[in-house]
């Protein structure tokens, strides 16, 4: 169907397909590509603003350009997130919602320009709020700044920092049992050493 393609995602998720529309196309594919690149595909390395993300309804026949620069997309439910290069080394994070076909993209309202980062992580959508871990890169450590959004899924309060990260996953744990209950796990900057 196309290539030099980094990541891609299905339009529709079961709460979108329940959504009557017209928004919405059982058939819809997002995809991050360079269309400029020529011979082997190599492993993408961090973010290039070369990468863009698209989206095809008739399966690349045709498709159309959803966001400049985007790199990486992370679909849950009722909302999608796209890093948006800004540079080799930090993204811009970007939503969509469901109710839109995931086409609606917004810059994530943070503040003190956490929006802007190396990298982040979904870390929970079942409430309907989002608890995303953003990256801290003026820490040393391997932590971060967990934020909490609003029903919408754009505008994010910040929750707690200095959020673990280990080799792979972020230490943030759902607790099964009792709905809207986590647990995570801070770094103590006072009692570190």
């Amino acid at each position: 169907m196309k290539s030099y393609v980094f990541d891609f995602a299905w339009g529709t998720t079961s709460y979108s397909s329940s959504l009557r529309n017209g928004k919405n196309v059982e058939s819809r594919i997002f995809i991050t590509h360079d269309p400029d690149l020529k011979g082997h595909q190599k492993t993408r390395e961090r973010w290039k603003q070369s990468v863009h993300l698209y989206y095809s309804d008739d399966f690349f026949k045709t498709m159309k350009s959803a966001l400049d620069a985007g790199n990486s997309i992370v679909m849950t439910n009722h909302y999608m997130f796209v890093a948006k290069a800004i540079s080799s080394d930090t993204v811009k994070i970007h939503v969509s919602r469901a109710e839109g076909g995931f086409l609606d993209f917004r810059l994530a309202r943070m503040p003190k320009n956490y929006h802007i980062t190396d990298h982040f992580t979904v870390m929970d959508t079942s409430e309907k709020s989002v608890f995303l871990y953003v990256s801290d890169d003026k820490v040393s450590n391997p932590v971060g700044n967990l934020f909490v959004s609003d029903g919408l899924g754009y505008r994010f309060t910040h929750s707690l920092e200095n959020i673990i990260k280990g080799p792979g996953a972020v230490d943030f744990e759902t607790v099964e049992s009792l709905d809207g209950t986590y647990i995570a796990n801070r770094y103590d900057v006072n009692h570190g050493n």
